[in-house]
C-alpha cells in the first residue's frame, strides 16, 4: 500500500527553477534541431545518389535498347528498383522534416521507420530475384558473352559502391537510410558475384557455380534484410528498445533513494528519440525530494538510453 502518489510528466528539465512547460519547449528544440541537422546530411546524400543511379538506369535503357542488348536491359530494371528504393527513403525523409499537425502528436517521425520497413520488404524480394535467376540459368544455359556480361556487371558494381560510398556520408544509425544503404550493398555483393560466375563458366562450363554464389549471397544480403525488417517491426509494434530489467537495476543502483520502479513502458518514436513512462516508489520522509529525484533520474535515462521524454508517478510509502 502507498499513502499518495504524485504524477509527474517531465521532458529533460535542465534547470531546477524553471518552469515544467519552460522544459518541454526547451528540448522539443533541442530535440528538432538534432534531427533536423542529420536530416538535412540524409537528404543531400540521398539526393546524390538516387541521380547517379537514375541516370545510369537511362543510360542502360538506352543503349540496351540500341544493341538489342537483355543484359543491359535487365540490369536497367534492376537499377529502377534501387531508384524506388532511393526515392521511397528520401520521401520519408522529407515527411518526417515537416511541421506535423497538432493532431500527429509524435510527429511525422515514424514515416522514416515505415519506408526502412518497405526497403526491407523489397531486399527480400531481390533476394528470391536473384535465387530465381540463378536456377534458371542452371537449367537453361546459354553461350555468354563475357564482354557484354561483364561490362554490365562492373558498371553495376562501380555505381553500387560510388553510391553505398556517397550513403556512408549520411547518418549511419539511421534505419531508414541504412535500408537504402544495404539495397546498394546488396546488388554490390550480388555483381560480385555474378562477375565471378560469368568468368569460372567461361572457362570451365561449371553452371553449377551460379546457384551455388547466389545461394551465399542469399543468405549474407538475407542476414542483413532480417535487421531492418526486425527493427523496423519491433519500431512500428512499440516494442521496448531497451531491456526493461538492466533499465530498472541500473535506475534503483544509480538512485539509492528509489525503493522501486515499475509499471514500466519504453517506446520508440524513431532513432534517438525514446519515450517511457513509469512509476517510482520513494520513501515518504523523501517527498520533498522528488524534484531533484525527478532532475537526476531524468538526465541518467537521457544520457544511457536516449530517453528524451518521460511521465513519471512517484508513489510514496506510509
Amino acid at each position: 500500500m502507498h499513502s499518495c502518489n504524485i504524477g509527474l510528466n517531465s521532458h529533460k528539465p535542465k534547470i531546477k527553477s524553471h518552469s515544467h512547460n519552460h522544459h518541454h519547449a526547451h528540448d522539443d528544440e533541442h530535440s528538432h534541431e538534432h534531427h533536423h541537422d542529420h536530416r538535412t546530411q540524409d537528404k543531400k546524400v540521398l539526393k546524390i545518389a538516387l541521380i547517379i543511379t537514375f541516370v545510369t538506369m537511362i543510360a542502360e535503357f538506352i543503349f540496351g535498347f540500341l544493341s538489342n542488348s537483355l543484359a543491359l536491359i535487365s540490369d536497367a530494371i534492376h537499377m529502377f528498383t534501387h531508384s524506388f528504393a532511393l526515392i521511397i527513403s528520401l520521401i520519408a525523409i522529407i515527411i518526417a522534416s515537416k511541421k506535423a499537425p497538432v493532431e500527429k502528436t509524435f510527429g511525422y517521425y515514424r514515416v522514416e521507420v515505415l519506408a526502412a520497413f518497405i526497403n526491407g520488404i523489397t531486399i527480400v524480394l531481390s533476394i528470391i530475384w536473384i535465387l530465381y535467376e540463378a536456377v534458371e540459368r542452371y537449367f537453361n544455359p546459354s553461350e555468354i558473352d563475357l564482354k557484354t556480361a561483364g561490362i554490365v556487371a562492373l558498371v553495376g558494381l562501380i555505381v553500387n559502391i560510388v553510391t553505398g560510398v556517397i550513403l556512408m556520408q549520411g547518418d549511419k544509425e539511421n534505419i531508414n537510410l541504412k535500408s537504402a544503404f544495404i539495397h546498394m550493398l546488396s546488388d554490390a555483393l550480388s555483381s560480385v558475384a555474378i562477375i565471378i560466375g560469368y568468368v569460372v563458366i567461361y572457362y570451365t562450363s561449371w553452371y553449377f557455380i551460379d546457384i551455388l554464389l547466389a545461394v551465399l549471397v542469399a543468405f549474407v544480403i538475407g542476414k542483413w534484410a532480417y535487421s531492418v525488417l526486425k527493427d523496423s517491426i519491433n519500431t512500428l509494434m512499440e516494442s521496448s528498445p531497451v531491456d526493461i530489467k538492466e533499465l530498472k537495476e541500473f535506475v534503483q543502483n544509480k538512485h539509492k533513494i528509489v525503493l522501486d520502479i515499475h509499471d514500466i513502458h519504453i517506446w520508440e518514436i524513431t532513432q534517438d528519440m525514446h519515450n517511457m513512462t513509469a512509476h517510482i516508489l520513494i520513501d515518504k520522509k523523501d517527498m520533498n525530494e522528488y524534484e531533484n529525484i525527478l532532475h537526476d533520474i531524468n538526465h541518467t535515462l537521457e544520457d544511457k538510453y536516449s530517453i528524451v521524454h518521460t511521465t513519471l508517478q512517484f508513489e510514496f510509502t506510509k
